[in-house]
C-alpha cells in the first residue's frame, strides 16, 4: 500500500483579511485631512490680489496670522458685483480690515479699530507659541487688494508691529503673462 502524505489529505488554504488595511488607510486618510485643514490661509474672495513678476507659491501656512485689506465698496462693486455682495453681508459698513477666527468666522475692523486689531494679532501670535512654534516663524499674512489705499495696509503692519510680529508676508499673485 502507497502511503498517503499528510499533506494532500489537509490542504490548507491561506487567505489575507483586508479589513487591517482599509483601517489603517482611514487612519490615515483622516490624519491628512484634520491637518490639512490646520494650515491653510482664509481667503476672502472681496479681496482683488494684485499680480506680482516675481511671486512664488507659500509652501508652509503655518505661523501665517491672515489679514485682508479691502477696497473702498465702490471700487469693489464695480470690479466684482458679487464680491461685493458677499462683502456687504459678512462685514459691517466702514470695514477696511478683516481677519477670521479660530472658527473660521470673519470678523471686520474698521479704521477706529487698529487697537483692536492689534489685540487680535497679539492673541494669535501668544496661541501660536503655546503651540510651539517659534517666534521668528509666526508672520503677519497681508492679502491686501490691489485697489485698498496704501494706508490701509501701513495700518495693519503697524498692528502686527505693535502686538509683536516683525515678519510680513505680503499675499499676490503671479504675473498674467
Amino acid at each position: 500500500m502507497a502511503k498517503k502524505s499528510a499533506r494532500s489529505e489537509e490542504e490548507v488554504k491561506a487567505e489575507s483579511d483586508p479589513s487591517p488595511m482599509i483601517d489603517c488607510c482611514f487612519l490615515l486618510l483622516m490624519f491628512f485631512i484634520v491637518n490639512a485643514a490646520q494650515i491653510t490661509v482664509s481667503k476672502d474672495p472681496s479681496v482683488n490680489m494684485p499680480n506680482a513678476v516675481s511671486a512664488s507659491e507659500m509652501k508652509d501656512a503655518n505661523g501665517c496670522i491672515v489679514v485682508n485689506v479691502f477696497a473702498d465698496p465702490d471700487v469693489m462693486g464695480s470690479k466684482n458685483p458679487a464680491a461685493l455682495e458677499k462683502f456687504n453681508k459678512t462685514y459691517a459698513p466702514g470695514t477696511i480690515w478683516g481677519v477670521a477666527d479660530s472658527n473660521q468666522d470673519s470678523i471686520g475692523y474698521n479704521s477706529g479699530q487698529l487697537q483692536e486689531l492689534t489685540d487680535y494679532i497679539k492673541q494669535q501670535r501668544e496661541s501660536m507659541e503655546s503651540k510651539g512654534i517659534k517666534p521668528e516663524m509666526i508672520r503677519l499674512y497681508l492679502r491686501g487688494d490691489a485697489d485698498a489705499p496704501w494706508d490701509r495696509s501701513s495700518g495693519a503692519i503697524r498692528a502686527a508691529a505693535a502686538a509683536g510680529v516683525s515678519n510680513i508676508v505680503f499675499g499676490t499673485l503671479p504675473a498674467e503673462n
